[in-house]
């Protein structure tokens, strides 16, 4: 069966909550996740505040393995991840040394100015490691805690993205595998069908999740999307038992709704 790891994301940023930034990072962050067979358990967001970041923090440590943080970790005034992660935890800030260069010989390439705002970027938590950033500026972060691991990344996309292998990477874990067969079905409410799923489901109990998902009606026709999905470290059994549960379902959708999916 699937590796039990719990992944919780915490989208950091005021214009991610007060809605003037569509939260795109959390949407590619759990699909890359999910295509290595990985669940994400959770998913936060929160303002940039460190009262609010130290409750996500909290919350995500007690429910989760692993915490990828983005957002907040650029020069300005309201950037405040890292220091309020630092803070909460009871950990003392200090420069580290590898971004501190990093940061200092992409300006001096730039020919900018090394200020105390981009100064500010390389300080971490004692204790915490670095993440290149191979697109921009702000690096990321690397801090574990007891049992918990945190990973504090851009909220810039791109920078983000670039960063996601490397996370992956230092987790130390194989790929597992995730696996998603979906399929249309017309003339049936999704309160019709869901006795069935419910039957299907617990009479399985193989760890394979099904899904249905109202579509658009046409000329008042009820529309299913049904997806069956699951994960697993082993392909060949994840598919045997997606192949399961779906012919028990198709099996019943047959008998009560003469219905082919």
């Amino acid at each position: 069966m699937q590796h039990k790891l719990r992944i919780g994301v915490a989208t950091i940023g005021n214009e991610v909550v007060k809605g003037r930034t569509l939260d795109t990072n959390f949407n590619y962050i759990a699909e890359f996740f999910t295509r290595k067979g990985k669940i994400v358990e959770f998913h936060v967001s929160c303002r940039d505040d460190a009262e609010s970041i130290g409750k996500t923090i909290d919350f995500l440590k007690e429910n989760c393995d692993v915490i990828i943080t983005t957002g907040g970790l650029g020069p300005t005034m309201d950037d405040i991840t890292i220091q309020s992660i630092a803070e909460h935890l009871g950990k003392k800030l200090i420069m580290n040394k590898e971004a501190e260069s990093e940061l200092r010989l992409k300006y001096a390439g730039l020919k900018l100015e090394f200020t105390p705002e981009r100064m500010k970027m390389a300080q971490f938590p004692e204790g915490a490691e670095l993440i290149q950033n191979h697109v921009g500026s702000a690096p990321g972060m690397i801090l574990k805690v007891g049992n918990n691991t945190i990973f504090s990344l851009p909220g810039v996309p791109s920078e983000m993205k670039g960063m996601l292998d490397e996370v992956h990477k230092r987790l130390g874990l194989e790929d597992g595998s995730y696996m998603s067969r979906e399929f249309k079905i017309e003339g049936v409410m999704e309160s019709s069908l869901a006795p069935i799923v419910r039957a299907v489901y617990e009479k399985l109990n193989n760890d394979i999740y099904i899904k249905t998902h109202p579509l658009s009606s046409h000329d008042h026709v009820p529309q299913l999307s049904l997806e069956i999905y699951g994960y697993d470290q082993d392909k060949d059994a994840l598919e045997r038992r997606i192949t399961e549960t779906y012919k028990e379902l198709r099996q019943n959708i047959k008998i009560i709704f003469n219905k082919d999916i």
